[in-house]
């Protein structure tokens, strides 16, 4: 191993926001990727990957330092800081500088005994190397999915742009495709040093025998390369579902981070589950409704919601992508929280052409639904624990099994709240409830919570979401809980992910509109008010019929 702080020129400075990030990741206050990038962190990159490094080897640190006696010694010292500093003196090249107080003389003080730790366990575990004390996962692969922007840009575009590079298009493409076109061929993979067979391989290579074969092998891998642009390897296609997202093998990130469609904001990376959403609150995808009149089934675009709200907008992807489908047809309000958030959301969503979508300042817990009576759809994705994100950083597990069970459950909590606040707004008809979790607490567990509500019941149902077409379904843990859908790495190439459609069922609206429109402020329904009052005049049959039948505007 090496040592990030020493490649990347690290100072004091990196090594306290490293250690900031990943209490703050502990503390819940977001991804430790994240909580790295923010605004006021200098050497970003340096930064985050000391940071991550630590993480990986968290739990081992943690026994080092205890067992060494350290804590003990220096029980004022932030063990986050003690983790960092600890990382680079045991696994890295070794902390430099000449560190006479706090942490970091500490560290280099107690050095010889974390020392004797670290061997001793790895006597105990018969292994030769400090690394091999880290546990090693396999992740599961998934490909990079690119979305196109509407609003500056079409499909056609971007398809024009990625062949122009010397990338193929499949007509008839699938993950399975894309994921095997990411692995190198078998005789140019890299064996790992230690492995018996490059043991051999270092061996023959000093005589005239091993000179030749490794000759050969460079001029293998040069053809490999100049062959590249028309490679079966480069290859994507358009995916059959969302046809404004083209599906690349997870090779092609750097590739396509670096592309001009991405920089201009005309394209963005975004994986397929969290596209979803935004899709189904506006009924773009199959989807068996419930505010469906005619209730023929599992169709698309059969329902068309006024004005929406993204009651948890920040980085603005899927606020974007609702922007983009509804291309001016309906007002969209963004609630952010986080002041700073709120300001980079403004930004994204500026960058994406999207800026007539109003950003608001505040919590939507906070929310008072009677000023936004007119919103009849909401976008939900609140902060879960991102168990379902592939590429995300671990951090250690520094807690016990009952900790763990009990943040899942606070979670699941808040993210209750957040949906029975929303069934709170007038005249709100879908609301659309996201997470990227593979836990059942937060997902099939939350919905079941919801539905099994007093005020609840009755009064909203869930819709069938792809019925026969997505075929990952939520757990059958309640009846209609097969109307949810879950999305897997394995299954559907995607991050775990959990969606679910709560629809206001019809009949029930307008009863609980009536008792709090009172209060509304917007011209819109003040005009709609007094054409029913001149209705009434002139014909009380009529007035029975919008009491009982609602807007019927709303439902075309």
């Amino acid at each position: 191993s090496y040592s990030f702080c020493t490649l990347l020129g690290h100072t004091m400075d990196i090594y306290m926001q490293a250690a900031r990030a990943i209490q703050g990741s502990l503390d819940g206050q977001g991804q430790l990727k994240r909580l790295c990038l923010q605004k006021d962190v200098q050497k970003k990159r340096a930064t985050y990957a000391v940071a991550a490094e630590t993480s990986k080897h968290m739990v081992v640190l943690d026994d080092i330092l205890k067992n060494s006696g350290f804590y003990t010694e220096n029980p004022t010292f932030w063990p986050c800081l003690a983790r960092v500093m600890s990382y680079d003196a045991l696994f890295g090249s070794g902390l430099k500088g000449n560190v006479k107080t706090g942490t970091g003389y500490a560290v280099k003080k107690h050095l010889p005994k974390l020392k004797t730790v670290m061997q001793e366990m790895m006597r105990k575990k018969k292994i030769a190397e400090p690394s091999q004390l880290i546990a090693k996962t396999v992740k599961p692969r998934i490909p990079i999915y690119v979305r196109v922007n509407t609003l500056k840009a079409t499909p056609e575009d971007a398809m024009e742009a990625f062949k122009a590079d010397g990338w193929r298009m499949l007509e008839d493409g699938d993950v399975a495709t894309v994921l095997e076109a990411a692995k190198p061929p078998k005789d140019l993979k890299r064996k790992r040093k230690g492995d018996d067979e490059d043991e051999k391989a270092e061996k023959a290579q000093k005589t005239e025998k091993g000179k030749k074969k490794k000759q050969k092998k460079k001029q293998e891998e040069e053809e490999e390369k100049d062959a590249e642009p028309t490679s079966s390897r480069k290859i994507f296609y358009r995916d059959p579902t969302l046809t404004s997202l083209f599906v690349f093998p997870p090779s092609a990130k750097y590739y396509l981070i670096n592309h001009s469609l991405i920089k201009s904001s005309k394209a963005v990376i975004q994986d397929k589950a969290s596209c979803l959403p935004p899709y189904l609150l506006l009924h773009c995808l199959e989807m068996t409704s419930l505010l469906d009149r005619e209730n023929e089934g599992p169709t698309a675009g059969t329902t068309f919601l006024g004005p929406v709200m993204d009651g948890t907008a920040a980085p603005g992807n899927k606020t974007s992508l609702l922007a983009a489908l509804s291309r001016g047809r309906r007002p969209i309000i963004a609630i952010e929280r986080d002041e700073a958030r709120a300001e980079t959301l403004k930004e994204r969503l500026k960058q994406m052409g999207a800026d007539r979508v109003e950003v608001l300042v505040q919590s939507f817990l906070d929310c008072n639904p009677e000023d936004f009576a007119n919103v009849e759809g909401i976008l939900l994705d609140p902060s879960c624990s991102g168990s379902g994100i592939v590429d995300r950083i671990e951090l250690g597990n520094t807690k016990t099994k009952e900790e763990e069970e009990s943040r899942i459950e606070s979670l699941a909590e808040f993210q209750t709240r957040m949906i029975l606040h929303a069934m709170t707004f007038p005249s709100v008809r879908r609301i659309v409830y996201s997470t990227c979790s593979v836990h059942q607490a937060e997902n099939e567990g939350v919905v079941r919570k919801v539905i099994n509500d007093e005020d609840v019941k009755g009064k909203w149902g869930l819709a069938d979401i792809m019925p026969g077409a997505w075929t990952t379904r939520a757990m059958p843990v309640f009846e209609d809980a097969q109307h949810c859908i879950r999305c897997s790495p394995a299954e559907d190439g995607t991050n775990g992910f959990f969606v679910a459609v709560f629809e206001k069922i019809p009949g029930k609206k307008k009863k609980r509109a009536n008792k709090t429109r009172g209060g509304v402020k917007h011209q819109k329904q003040k005009e709609k008010r007094a054409a029913k009052k001149a209705e009434e005049e002139e014909s009380g049959d009529e007035m029975e019929v919008v009491v009982e039948g609602g807007d019927s505007d709303s439902d075309e």
